[in-house]
């Protein structure tokens, strides 16, 4: 047991508390992390044993070790060590876990006590409350966590991924090159990264339009969707042309953005680096001074719905099935139901404008912003815990977390020559649906997975297959509307962005920038409502507007953000 400190204990378990409560409140918001000192001697491992490298197929084993484990449930109160996916590490891995794991609301304070009583077990699973940067960091330098760094070597699949993927690399390794936890990584097609942005194709063929490709093709569509009968039902005043449900994270507007060259997923805040590598707000940019023109124009002539900023996510999808919304986006199916016609809806990629001549879309990250695995600087059994976090890093491993196993949890079926996860047989007579199979008997629901896995999903399917296999009733049988994300992709001379990176700040940094960054998105997020619905004017009131950006202290904002950017690209 490492000793430290009484009063540095004790402040630090009051810190943890205020820090989780935070971070549990901010629940998939960006989160503002920090560079730790370097860790104390204490808190690293020495003479490292070597671990069994982490093969993507097992033998069984006969020498078992136990960890402990303590996580946040994600299942709905499954019990963790009686999964099959458990049964089969003990088997596979020769690692039995004891596993205790809590609610959402319970989280934080039981993290707390296990901190301060020095009562870590072996590996920290915190699936749905995750830990920032500057959670992991501070517990790091306390001599808390565990530095998996001297144990790389052993580690193929997790040095994998770092090496092709320098963004995780950084994401996990400290400035002294210590690696104390794990961000969720996907390895998923891409079109698993793309939003749902759904255009009526039915409405187009009603209004005699064709699917707009160009900002001023797109509200010429917008005006017939709203001036004549789109729906065909006989009533031409029950059409919503585009819906959007307020500041919601659906990014119903995200096309109309990337057409003004702004290649965010953020709803306000946009940073963006030039070829230079300088870093701007692209919020106090003429491209989104014209954007917020545009989507006020939209909205005053009432081609967006009035009630944008009142509605929420599932009024709108309601308004869809109904037939009454034309354009609109969602990250689930929820705009269209599996039994549409797949030729009714196409997902729109994005437009053409002055500011930008290609049709652009931004996908998603592949990497998380915050840390779900974490393990106990005090393990008695540091190989079977880098064992198994690197066995976590493997396509088999990955699966485990989150389906289980091939003819254990499901079989794989062969759709259109490809091998997809299929639960038939599985769940039919015990379970009421095959999610409470899969969440509760199969697996912990990934509680305690790093890795979104590619094989045996739908996207796997769906990439692999030629243009008229996607739109096979085959394909589309299992993979429903996700067709129309693949397909969307395919767009001849699409052009594809990634956001922008996570970056990672200085302690000094982030005690600076935390105020200013929560103060300026907070202003951004009002100012854009109010430009939009017309409460303030765009031309007679930018000025203004950004002198007040320029009083809260965005120009120095601007300054710690250039230089977060600049070691993380060398620029």
């Amino acid at each position: 047991m490492k000793l430290r400190n009484r009063a540095t204990k004790v402040f630090a378990v009051l810190l943890v508390f205020v820090m989780l409560c935070g971070s549990m409140a901010a629940c998939g918001e960006k989160v503002d992390p920090t560079d730790a000192p370097k860790a104390t001697d204490a808190s690293k491992a020495t003479d490292a044993p070597k671990a069994t490298d982490a093969p993507e197929e097992t033998e069984p084993v006969t020498e078992v070790v136990e960890l402990t484990m303590v996580g946040v449930d994600n299942a709905k109160g499954a019990d963790w060590n009686n999964t099959l996916s458990f049964a089969e590490y003990e088997k596979r891995l020769g690692i039995k876990f004891d596993a205790t794991h809590y609610t959402t609301d319970q989280w934080a304070s039981k993290l707390t006590l296990l901190f301060a009583n020095d009562e870590l077990p072996d590996i920290l699973a915190m699936t749905n409350s995750k830990m920032s940067r500057a959670d992991l960091e501070k517990y790091a330098e306390d001599g808390y966590l565990f530095d998996f760094s001297p144990y790389l070597d052993q580690m193929p699949n997790l040095k994998a991924i770092m090496e092709n993927d320098p963004a995780y690399a950084n994401a996990i390794t400290m400035p002294d090159g210590s690696i104390y936890g794990f961000p969720t990584y996907s390895k998923r097609a891409a079109s698993s990264k793309h939003g749902y942005y759904f255009m009526s194709q039915k409405w187009l063929d009603n209004v005699g339009m064709e699917r707009p490709e160009t900002l001023d093709e797109l509200y010429q569509v917008l005006k017939a969707f709203k001036e004549q009968d789109a729906n065909g039902n006989g009533d031409p005043n029950d059409e919503i042309p585009m819906g959007m449900a307020g500041s919601s994270s659906y990014g119903h507007e995200f096309p109309i953005l990337w057409a003004h060259g702004i290649y965010s997923k953020n709803y306000t805040y946009h940073l963006q680096a030039d070829e230079n590598g300088t870093v701007s707000l692209m919020d106090t940019t003429e491209n989104y001074k014209d954007f917020l023109k545009y989507m006020n124009k939209l909205y005053d002539e009432e081609l967006i719905n009035k009630d944008a900023y009142v509605i929420s996510g599932d009024e709108l999808a309601a308004i869809a099935k109904e037939d009454r919304l034309g354009f609109s986006s969602t990250w689930t199916n929820r705009c269209v139901d599996y039994t549409y016609d797949t030729n009714e809806w196409y997902v729109e990629v994005g437009f053409t404008s002055d500011y930008s001549p290609e049709r652009t879309v931004v996908l998603d990250t592949k990497l998380n912003t915050s840390y779900n695995l974490a393990a106990s600087a005090d393990t008695k059994y540091p190989e079977a815990v880098v064992k198994f976090v690197d066995y976590s890093f493997s396509d088999e491993g990955a699966l485990s977390g989150g389906n289980g196993y091939e003819g254990i949890s499901f079989s794989m079926k062969e759709i259109a020559g490809v091998g997809v996860i299929d639960y038939t047989g599985y769940w039919e007579d015990k379970y009421e649906n095959q999610e409470i199979y899969r969440n509760t008997v199969a697996t912990n629901n990934s509680g305690c997975a790093v890795l979104a896995a590619n094989e045996g999903t739908i996207y796997a399917l769906l990439e692999q297959v030629d243009d008229e296999t996607l739109r096979s009733d085959e394909v589309w049988a299992v993979a429903s509307s996700n067709v129309l994300r693949e397909e969307a992709l395919r767009t001849d001379g699409l052009v594809i962005e990634n956001p922008f990176p996570n970056l990672y700040y200085t302690e000094e940094e982030t005690k600076e920038r935390a105020t200013l960054v929560t103060d300026i998105t907070n202003y951004l997020n009002t100012a854009k409502a109010n430009f939009i619905t017309g409460e303030w004017d765009i031309d007679a009131e930018w000025d203004e507007h950004l002198e007040k950006l320029n009083e809260m202290g965005l120009e120095r904002l601007l300054v710690i953000e250039q230089a977060a950017y600049s070691r993380l690209t060398g620029k």
